[in-house]
C-alpha cells in the first residue's frame, strides 16, 4: 500500500479551503484519513487515535468524521453491517467490499465511459456511490485449499 504523507499546514488548507475550522482534533482525525487509506470504521478511527489524543471520545470522532463529509473533503462508505466506512480521497472511484473479511478495496472507474450505467435521459449525475461486493484474492486463495 502507498504510503502518504502530509504537513500540518496542508491539513490546515484542506479544513480551511473547505470552511472548516482546524481544531487539534479534527487535524489529527483529516491526518489519520489522509494517510492511512484503508477505509476505516469510526472505532478504528478512535482506537488508532486515542493513545495519542487522550481526551478524544467516538461522538467527537463521529461528528467531525460527519462534519467532514458535509464540507466534501471525505466520503462515507455505507456498507452495511459492520457500519459507515470513511475515505478521503480527491478522484471518483468505486469500492470492493469483501465479504468474507470485510476488507474494502478502491476500484478505478470512468463516469464517462461508454459502458458505464447512466440513468434515463434528463437526470444530472452529480457523484455516484458504487460499491461492488464479493470475495477478495486474498480470501478467494485461502478457500481454494
Amino acid at each position: 500500500m502507498r504510503k502518504y504523507s502530509f504537513t500540518t499546514q496542508e491539513i490546515i488548507d484542506t479544513l480551511s479551503a473547505n470552511g472548516v475550522k482546524a481544531s487539534a482534533q479534527r487535524m489529527a482525525i483529516l491526518r489519520f484519513l489522509m494517510e492511512n487509506r484503508v477505509h476505516p470504521t469510526v472505532d478504528e478511527i478512535f482506537k488508532a487515535l486515542q493513545p495519542t489524543n487522550p481526551t478524544l471520545s467516538r461522538t467527537t470522532v463521529y461528528n467531525t468524521l460527519r462534519l467532514l463529509a458535509g464540507a466534501g473533503i471525505i466520503k462515507c462508505i455505507e456498507t452495511g453491517g459492520d457500519g459507515a466506512r470513511w475515505d478521503y480521497s480527491q478522484h471518483d472511484h468505486a469500492h470492493f467490499l469483501c465479504t468474507s473479511c470485510g476488507h474494502v478495496t478502491d476500484v478505478d472507474y470512468r463516469i464517462s465511459s461508454p459502458t458505464f450505467p447512466l440513468p434515463p435521459a434528463g437526470y444530472t449525475v452529480q457523484t455516484a456511490d458504487i460499491i461492488f461486493r464479493g470475495t477478495c484474492p486474498a480470501c478467494t486463495a485461502s478457500k481454494a485449499c
